[in-house]
């Protein structure tokens, strides 16, 4: 029976984060059923055993709050087998990772991946995996990229790297690294060893044709402030972790909160919605946050929409008290 490729598209649209634009594609309903069928029986269970325990993106029981709490783990070990704070941490970007992807390289390493599969299931996923590049490739004119929607996308932005994970890991033995999608550090007692270690990642990322962005991936001492996953991190010589969230994320919150009005104004979004986007914010946040940026924030939400946030949930007793230990209101 001839097989062909069902031409209906789903929604794409364009969301700019932190100033980069990047164009998000989602499947038509059946699409969807079809991938978390295949991701779900087939692709996520086989690719597992290959990867790393550290490779925190997309895998259950695992996420951002996963590889965040790895990277301060392994500060902790480090310190606790050095006894100072007196060493270096690897940080590592790649440049427009899921646009980069180029499909016949990838195909050769899911293939790989796949295989403890029955050559039935095989054959089947790497047919729908073909047939994804392909329309990918109809798309946007190229032989590389792939959707970020896209429920595969999500397997194959874990496993694609697994080559470059293995050589840290296995090959340079680096205990202390962790990598959630395109971001990665080494924490070692060496510069010279990171500089080494990051010469080979290179050489293997040119063979993936993958490009290591030089102005995100630089060596700095623990003992300074550095980035991993938009909170700012140091080690401090008593082996104290002092982590904050990154001034540039709440300014960023702070034009939403403003844009949010706007639009409550215009009758596009309710309030309801808008307390709701605020409340899961804060919640995520707020315990990288001073006392005193979390009045800041508290307080612009109650000058622009003249009410207190209400919380239905007694377990964010503390938030709430702290959001408004200092508030000046018209009460």
């Amino acid at each position: 029976m001839k097989r062909h490729i069902d031409q209906q598209n789903g929604s794409k649209f364009v969301i700019k984060e932190r100033g980069k634009k990047r164009n998000i594609a989602t499947n038509i309903m059946v699409d969807k059923t079809v991938n978390h069928l295949l991701c779900d029986e087939i692709l996520s269970p086989a690719i597992s055993p290959f990867l790393i325990h550290d490779n925190g993106a997309s895998r259950k029981n695992k996420g951002v709050a996963f590889s965040r709490k790895r990277l301060e783990v392994h500060l902790h070990k480090y310190y606790r087998e050095h006894k100072n704070n007196e060493g270096y941490i690897l940080l590592m970007d790649f440049s427009g990772y899921y646009s980069s992807i180029p499909y016949k390289k990838c195909l050769q390493v899911m293939n790989n991946l796949l295989r403890n599969v029955n050559n039935e299931d095989k054959a089947m996923t790497m047919w729908i995996l073909q047939n994804i590049f392909q329309v990918f490739s109809i798309e946007s004119n190229k032989d590389r990229g792939i959707n970020i929607g896209s429920q595969p996308s999500q397997n194959i932005g874990i496993a694609y790297p697994s080559r470059i994970d293995n050589y840290i890991k296995i090959v340079k033995g680096c205990k202390y690294y962790g990598r959630y999608t395109d971001d990665s550090y080494i924490i070692h007692e060496s510069k010279e060893f990171l500089n080494e270690v990051l010469d080979g990642v290179l050489k293997i990322a040119d063979k993936l044709e993958l490009v290591i962005n030089p102005r995100k991936t630089y060596i700095t001492k623990l003992s300074q402030t550095f980035k991993f996953l938009q909170l700012k991190y140091s080690l401090t010589e008593t082996g104290r972790i002092i982590r904050r969230i990154n001034p540039k994320a709440i300014t960023r919150q702070r034009r939403k909160l403003k844009a949010y009005k706007r639009l409550l104004d215009n009758n596009r979004l309710t309030y309801k919605e808008i307390e709701n986007i605020f409340k899961g914010w804060m919640a995520s946040n707020y315990k990288n946050m001073s006392q005193q940026q979390i009045t800041n924030m508290s307080q612009l939400y109650y000058d622009l929409f003249n009410r207190r946030v209400r919380w239905k949930n007694q377990g964010y007793g503390k938030l709430r008290y702290l959001m408004e230990r200092k508030l000046k209101t018209l009460d």
